[in-house]
């Protein structure tokens, strides 16, 4: 069987779903299977540091747009090499492909989409995507004969706002990279800590300029908890898209002289702010799977989180939750890891045992189950 992988996010995103694309060719290239694989990108596989595998292609076709990509070039490439069956992360397949598809579906658009109209956030362009989503996502999960979700919470949406069929549907966790790893060299920590200008210590938050970061709550909690002022709190990402805006807000907290702004990081620099934290805090309004909580805790990083949608799911009983709106929450969350070494230790344990359940290869091994299932 010829299985189609759509790794477009590889080279177009630097956030979750390229890294979830990225470990699902790396460990392909890695296992032994009768089938071939063809992945799907718009660079040279090279130049994205991908490996080379026995039963693993690639077919690279340039494109200008994510649009573009995959409604015309994807369905261009899958016919061509003749695809049994097209393995795709996008909420948007092509409509002229009539070969069979599997959807990785890690959230339904919908609610990012509301969260992107009540912030304003994005232009002329992000508008136009989000309103093609809206017109192809039911399409989209018609058109699938499986769709793969990587929590029940996912599932349950589906079922519950769009009717799909729980008999379509499967529950396939993803998982980590083997680079998120913990390392309790104490020399290491105090070089990472000064290599960022954190030297006595930081709380790590994501602020990609998605609503759903809710990196208010982020600051404003850290802002209350009453810790040493030499902590400070590093933001990986874009942070707001208003910087203006932005650094007044955290002018009025109070807080300039301690958020530290990192940009998007490389996965090894990640790896190292992980492991090197205080503390991980995500509050996030909305997740389909919640993978960098897990990063953080396969890191050894304990992690305060929001308790809803997946991330409870997701983290057990391995995460302090609060909801996602309980500012007063996170700061004592802040205040009682920073003051209570022995159980911010408990939490590192607990969060590394935790994250190890979560392994690529059975996530891999149940994606290729569901291909096969998909033909027959």
């Amino acid at each position: 069987m010829r299985i189609g992988i759509d790794a477009i996010h590889i080279s177009r995103n630097l956030k979750g779903i390229g890294r979830v694309e990225r470990n699902i060719v790396e460990t392909l290239a890695e296992a032994a299977y009768s089938h071939e694989f063809v992945v799907f990108l718009d660079r040279d596989p090279s130049e994205l540091g991908l490996p080379q595998g026995d039963s693993l292609s690639y077919s690279v076709h340039k494109s200008n747009s994510l649009v573009e990509w995959e409604q015309i070039r994807l369905n261009i490439a899958a016919r061509k090499h003749k695809i049994d069956c097209l393995l795709t992360l996008s909420d948007r397949v092509p409509l002229l492909y009539s070969g069979r598809i599997v959807l990785y579906l890690f959230e339904i658009p919908d609610r990012r989409r509301e969260l992107a109209l009540e912030n304003k956030v994005g232009g002329f362009y992000q508008r136009a995507s989000d309103n093609l989503t809206r017109f192809v996502f039911p399409t989209s999960i018609r058109r699938a004969r499986i769709i793969a979700v990587p929590s029940k919470f996912t599932s349950d949406e589906l079922q519950n706002t769009y009717g799909v069929s729980d008999r379509k549907i499967m529950t396939v966790p993803a998982a980590i990279s083997r680079k998120f790893i913990p390392d309790n060299n104490s020399e290491h920590t105090k070089q990472v800590r000064k290599r960022y200008g954190a030297s006595g210590g930081y709380v790590l938050h994501f602020s990609s300029g998605d609503p759903r970061d809710n990196t208010v709550t982020a600051l404003r909690a850290f802002s209350l908890a009453n810790i040493s002022k030499h902590i400070k709190i590093i933001l990986v990402g874009n942070g707001y898209l208003d910087q203006d805006y932005f650094a007044k807000m955290i002018s009025c907290m109070e807080l300039k002289e301690r958020v530290i702004f990192v940009g998007y990081v490389s996965d090894s620099d990640l790896v190292d702010l992980y492991q090197a934290a205080d503390i991980y805090m995500d509050p996030s309004l909305y997740e389909g799977f919640g993978l960098q909580v897990l990063e953080a805790m396969s890191c050894g990083a304990p992690v305060l989180c929001s308790n809803t949608t997946s991330l409870a799911e997701i983290t057990g009983d391995a995460a302090f939750t609060y909801k996602p709106t309980d500012i007063r929450g996170f700061a004592d969350g802040i205040e009682y890891l920073i003051s209570n070494t022995a159980q911010a230790q408990l939490m590192r344990d607990t969060g590394i045992l935790h994250a190890s359940k979560y392994s690529w290869i059975k996530t891999v091994e149940q994606l290729v189950t569901l291909c096969e299932h998909a033909i027959d």
